[in-house]
């Protein structure tokens, strides 16, 4: 009896905690008042289900025809209700994927010597399709003239070991000042950001 309490609360935990990490991952709009509604169905489904599953084991076929019917049926509505919280685990995982790359395109193109920016985040799943963390970022930067009109010297056909040299560093600094940001910011482990540079 205690186990079945304890998987009951743990599965009304998890359907709260799903419930708010999926609404604040989207914008104030109409459609957060329809993601409210169905999953506030998905709370009342995973409150109500030990209920159902007791009257289920204490009526028979015999005793109450119509309702065994319906019993029959819910096990179609779960199999649905499963679906269809894969689905949103799916589409929370990419809506997060993108917020993610925007923000840290936002964070890059803030740095001095940044003319453009993409980023690419690729998220670890866990065992029902959920984001666990983060598995890398990959940075795409195309140095040149930044947001405060300062300008980085772009690769340019060179024939001069020194003049190589000099250039690499000063992109070698770039690479390094945003991955400092992104490390800082992130919390994440250095060798998940790779920071690759893009010449014109």
């Amino acid at each position: 009896m205690l186990i079945m309490l304890t998987d009951w609360i743990k599965n009304i935990i998890f359907v709260v905690l799903f419930a708010s990490f999926l609404e604040l991952l989207l914008p104030s709009s109409n459609m957060r008042r329809f993601v409210r509604v169905i999953m506030g169905l998905f709370i009342m489904l995973a409150i109500l289900n030990p209920i159902i599953g007791t009257v289920q084991h204490l009526t028979s076929k015999d005793q109450v025809p119509a309702f065994a019917a319906n019993l029959r049926d819910l096990n179609v509505i779960e199999n649905e209700a499963n679906h269809v919280t894969k689905d949103h685990n799916a589409l929370s995982l990419e809506l997060y994927k993108k917020e993610l790359s925007q923000q840290i395109r936002i964070l890059v193109m803030a740095v001095d010597g940044v003319a453009d920016a993409n980023v690419v985040v690729e998220i670890k799943k866990g065992n029902a399709s959920t984001a666990i963390g983060i598995n890398s970022i990959i940075v795409y930067v195309k140095p040149g003239i930044s947001a405060k009109g300062e300008k980085i010297v772009s690769i340019a056909k060179v024939k001069i070991d020194k003049e190589v040299n000099k250039s690499e560093e000063t992109h070698n600094d770039l690479k390094q000042r945003i991955a400092d940001i992104i490390l800082e910011l992130y919390q994440i482990p250095k060798e998940k950001v790779d920071i690759k540079m893009l010449y014109s």
